[in-house]
Parts: structure tokens; sequence; C-alpha cells
């Protein structure tokens, strides 16, 4: 973790230049950046996000990045509505202010890591994880990058069309998305939580994978002990929890 002690906490004030309905609940926002400006951070990491100059809400919130480092024109973050402070986030305009501080957190993908990474997340617990897949195919790494990926239905995969193009570009990278609620939907593809037999059919390389867990408490939990007792050891497991 040597070069995290390198790392720069900076300030940055940032204008949103584009906004995008993802899914029927995340929205995608995307920060422009200034020319000189060199965030510095790794993909997996986050920035704590506040309103410019608010009389209420003076709070700042963790938000992991979704764009890889390599990408000089914006940041991106998603994220669902879920208190006072999203929902004034889901009430700005392109133009508008934020402030974003960072870079935070040892959850992170750096080019030393030559195994396979098999990421795996629940709803927005894909953020982080899409920076490193990003990061990954703009660099041609040579990492086998395989993501399991659980939502509620199929219209709650955030970064579908993303994934799709991503999987046609880069011959190293695969996914599969599993769906928890199936009324009246024709999904053909996984269902269910992610379970034991999900992960020994997705998992080339079990015990020398590197793992990203990214979600809630109680999903990254379960999803540890799965890996536990595929005798994956502690160590190659990285976790980010939310919420």
């Amino acid at each position: 973790l040597d070069a995290l002690k390198m790392q720069q906490i900076q300030e940055h004030i940032l204008k949103i230049s584009k906004i995008i309905d993802e899914t029927p609940s995340v929205k995608v926002f995307r920060l422009e950046l200034p020319k000189d400006a060199d965030m510095g951070f790794y993909p997996g990491q986050f920035f704590m996000v506040s309103f410019v100059d608010d009389a209420e809400i003076k709070t700042a919130r963790a938000y992991s990045i979704a764009s890889s480092p390599l990408n000089k024109e914006y940041l991106e973050i998603a994220l669902n509505k879920v208190g006072a402070f999203t929902t004034k986030l889901f009430g700005m305009k392109e133009g508008d202010l934020l402030k974003f501080k960072g870079p935070y957190g040892k959850f992170y993908f750096s080019d030393d890591i030559a195994n396979n990474l098999v990421l795996i997340a629940g709803g927005t617990g894909i953020t982080p994880l899409m920076a490193i897949i990003r990061n990954c195919t703009d660099k041609n790494s040579s990492n086998k990058i395989q993501l399991i990926y659980s939502v509620k239905t199929p219209q709650d995969i955030i970064y579908r069309d993303d994934l799709e193009e991503i999987r046609n570009k880069n011959k190293n990278f695969d996914y599969v998305a599993t769906i928890t609620r199936n009324e009246g939907s024709d999904w053909k593809g996984a269902k269910g939580r992610i379970n034991l037999n999900l992960l020994k059919e997705n998992i080339e390389d079990v015990i020398g994978s590197i793992y990203f867990l990214c979600g809630s408490k109680e999903f990254v939990d379960n999803i540890i002990s799965m890996l536990q007792s595929l005798e994956v050891k502690r160590e190659q497991i990285r976790t980010d929890v939310w919420g």
C-alpha cells in the first residue's frame, strides 16, 4: 500500500456535464474534468462528494468512481435515490457544480496484479468494479476478468450496454448477471442470489484469482463464506461494503 502514501488528497469543484437515466432507479452523473486536472485515483477508489455552498445539506457522501483513471474527460458516479442527499442530487441539472474530495480507499486495482480478477457485485456495487473493467480494457491488460453481478430485475442491470460493448471488445472480459426477482420477465439468464454453483461455473481459476467484492454487508459476508468454502484465502479477497 506504499502507493497510497503518495496519493495527494485534493478538492475539486466539478461541473455536471451529463446526467443519464441508466435504469428506472439509477442515474449516472458525469463531471467534466478541467484540462490540467490529475485526479490521481486508482480504479476502485472513491471520493467524498458534497454540494457547493449548500445551507441545508452540509454532509458529504462517499461515491466510487465508475470511469477509468485513464479517462481524462470526465469522472463518473452512479447512484440511486435513498435519502435527502441523493434526492437533492437527483434534482440537479447539467451545468450544476459538485465538490469532490479524494481519492480515498484501499479497495482498488493496481497494475502489479497479474492474476485473474473476479469481480462480484450487488446492485450499485458495480460502480467501482466498472472502473476496474474499463481501466483494464483501456490498457489492454492481460488480466482475465469475470464479473458476477446480482440485481433484482433485468431492468436493474446498471451499465448493461457498456458491459455488452466491453465483452465484444475485450476478449479477456466476461460477465454473468443473475436476477433475484423474476415475475413476468422473459429473462433467459441466471436466476436467484449468487450461490456456490454460479461461482463454480463462472470462475476459471478459483484458487489463483484475486476477488473484488462490493455490496451490502450481508451480501459481502455471504460471498466471503462461499469463497472460503472453495478454499480461497482471505488475503485474496478485497471488499468494499456499502450502506
